[in-house]
């Protein structure tokens, strides 16, 4: 298990920031199909005969998908949650996971009892490619549900807000009448509605003229 194990130490701590660039739901459907993959190639190759080294490929493989999509899986159910509602959302993804965890122990082990056994070599390894194989299914059921995940939201092209500052600009003219704009205390931003120039003044107080 060290190269599967070997891919969440290197990969996941990236993972966060790369789903702050690209978003959570790219992420977790890659990552889900690279463990779907990974479980249904052990599923293939592992055979009473096959050999550590032929397993090593699709651990890593797998680990990465793993590493990939477990970090996104929780920036996108923290991330769309209200700040009060960030512990119980945290509370519930939690208990969610460890419930599918069961089951992801469970429903393999199921499948191992019903198509192999103990006695031989031969005997196990066809029970373990089928739980593999049930494995595999329920990660790309997994990456299923990763493309369902919400897209994340655009950014404003830069021309756009340009354009949108002149309007605002526009606005502010025409509602102060052309009148010079009356300058906030101890701040940059104007209101409109003064005549003449204005300069800061303290809170409450009428703004001294020139």
């Amino acid at each position: 298990m060290l190269p599967w194990g070997v891919a969440p130490f290197l990969v996941a701590p990236r993972a966060g920031a790369l789903a702050d660039r690209v978003g959570e739901r790219p992420l977790v459907a890659v990552g889900m199909v690279l463990q779907t993959a990974g479980m249904g190639w052990i599923a293939l190759v592992a055979t009473a005969h096959a050999s550590y080294a032929s397993l090593v490929a699709p651990m890593i493989v797998s680990g990465i998908g793993f590493s990939l999509a477990i970090p996104a899986v929780t920036k996108a159910v923290i991330s769309t949650s209200a700040p009060a509602d960030i512990g119980t959302a945290s509370g519930a993804y939690s208990t969610t996971r460890q419930l599918g965890g069961a089951f992801g122990v469970a429903v393999p082990g199921a499948a191992f009892a019903a198509t192999g056994s103990y006695l031989s070599s031969t005997a196990f390894s066809d029970g373990f490619r089928t739980a593999m194989g049930v494995i595999a299914g329920l990660a790309l059921a997994g990456a299923a549900a990763g493309v369902l995940l919400p897209r994340r939201p655009g950014r404003v092209p830069a021309v756009q807000a340009h354009d949108a500052g002149h309007e605002a600009g526009a606005v502010t003219a025409q509602e102060t009448g052309g009148r010079a704009p009356l300058v906030s205390a101890h701040s940059n931003s104007v209101m409109p509605g003064s005549s003449g120039d204005a300069i800061d003044s303290p809170v409450g107080t009428k703004p001294s003229r020139r």
